[in-house]
């Protein structure tokens, strides 16, 4: 991933580019939320994206997406404008931000799971014998085979998020996008998250954004990071403890930053 004063790698071509970003920049009224993004990100990088509260992270995510509609400069994904997946959707597994889930909602996890794989499928086709086995192997991934009858609703959050990766998985995406999913976890929970997810790219050869405001936790399973804080700059992690690095991004998450390098001295 560059940012919009480098130049590309030299080793980077159109072929494994997943997902790219020339001169973006996106306004609300005359608040600027993103400043003139430049970037790109190679099949198979983990990629953190880390940035304060109205950092423009989720607006990022969404422009990607095809979920807001592009004001200035150019977005591809998988050599194509976002609008102009259509039928290739499938190709990206989504995981927003999470929210509550009624406690009475009368889907079991497994429904939720085989929602995923409608988009694949078609909305009015019915889902197909291995969509169903896809589904159930997703939850077996997840750690959820033993509660695919649960109603989703009577599960606790971090059950929640594993069967939501399911569900985005079940279209098998080669992009996974991740907003802030381990929001709401304990330390312990937040890095077996990570480990599960790390596992998952490995395996399935995903390329995978994941935003997240533990910084620590990030650095361990990411193989670079990103800061976004209206203006976007990237870092491998290796980087993380150079002085010249922290008081670049200081203004995303210094705090986080001092932390992680506390913990890695």
């Amino acid at each position: 991933m560059v940012n919009s004063e480098t130049t590309m790698k030299p080793n980077s071509t159109t072929s494994n580019v997943v997902a790219s970003m020339k001169n973006v920049t996106f306004r609300r009224g005359e608040h600027i939320i993103l400043d003139n993004i430049t970037f790109h990100i190679d099949e198979g990088i983990f990629l953190g994206l880390i940035g304060p509260n109205g950092g423009g992270k989720t607006t990022l995510l969404k422009l990607m997406l095809g979920l807001l509609p592009l004001q200035e400069g150019q977005i591809e994904i998988f050599q194509r404008a976002p609008g102009d997946l259509e039928s290739q959707r499938w190709l990206i597994g989504y995981v927003p931000q999470r929210h509550e889930v009624d406690k009475n909602f009368p889907a079991s996890t497994l429904d939720v799971v085989l929602m995923g794989a409608i988009g694949k499928a078609g909305l009015l086709r019915r889902i197909s014998k291995e969509s169903r086995q896809r589904a159930e192997q997703m939850l077996e991934r997840v750690g959820l085979a033993d509660l695919r009858d649960r109603p989703i609703g009577r599960m606790s959050g971090g059950q929640q998020q594993r069967a939501f990766i399911a569900r985005a998985l079940v279209s098998e995406p080669r992009l996974l996008v991740l907003d802030e999913p381990t929001s709401g976890l304990d330390s312990s929970g937040q890095q077996q998250f990570l480990h599960m997810v790390r596992e998952l790219q490995r395996d399935l050869r995903l390329t995978v954004i994941m935003v997240s405001h533990d910084v620590g936790q990030l650095s361990h399973y990411s193989d670079q990071i990103a800061c976004l804080n209206r203006r976007l700059h990237w870092h491998d992690k290796s980087e993380l403890l150079e002085d010249h690095v922290i008081q670049h991004v200081y203004t995303c998450e210094l705090d986080a930053y001092a932390g992680l390098v506390r913990e890695l001295e």
